[in-house]
């Protein structure tokens, strides 16, 4: 939704995010989770990239489609949203490592035009 942020605090929180990865978050074009950092697979992913063992959050696009996901990039941050790593589809997969970013507050204005909006149309 156009002008509408989706989070908040997200500037708060990670003061040091890229602009344009918070403007991408921000308007939806691209997701961020939490990373699960007891799960097996992170602790085997950072045996392969120990500067991941920094990170707290991945960015990513949830539109790829599921067999174009070897060309994707995932952007790991850490918990001020300095960018750690860069890593492709083609490295490694997310499934099964992420989970919610409980600290981010969505905001009352994107909660309420969500009430109006069907499968990403609005209806005024």
């Amino acid at each position: 939704m156009r002008g509408i942020e989706k989070y908040d605090n997200l500037k708060e929180v990670m003061p040091n995010l890229m602009p344009v990865l918070r403007d991408a978050i921000q308007s939806e074009f691209l997701e961020i989770k939490k990373i699960d950092k007891e799960c097996k697979k992170f602790i085997a992913t950072c045996e392969k990239f120990p500067d991941l063992k920094k990170a707290e959050y991945v960015i990513f696009s949830q539109h790829i489609k599921k067999n174009e996901h070897k060309y994707e990039r995932f952007v790991f941050i850490d918990e001020q949203g300095n960018t750690i790593r860069h890593i492709s589809g083609a490295e490694m997969e997310l499934y099964g490592l992420l989970g919610s970013c409980t600290n981010l507050h969505v905001s009352e204005e994107y909660v309420e035009k969500q009430i109006y909006c069907h499968d990403g149309e609005c209806r005024h």
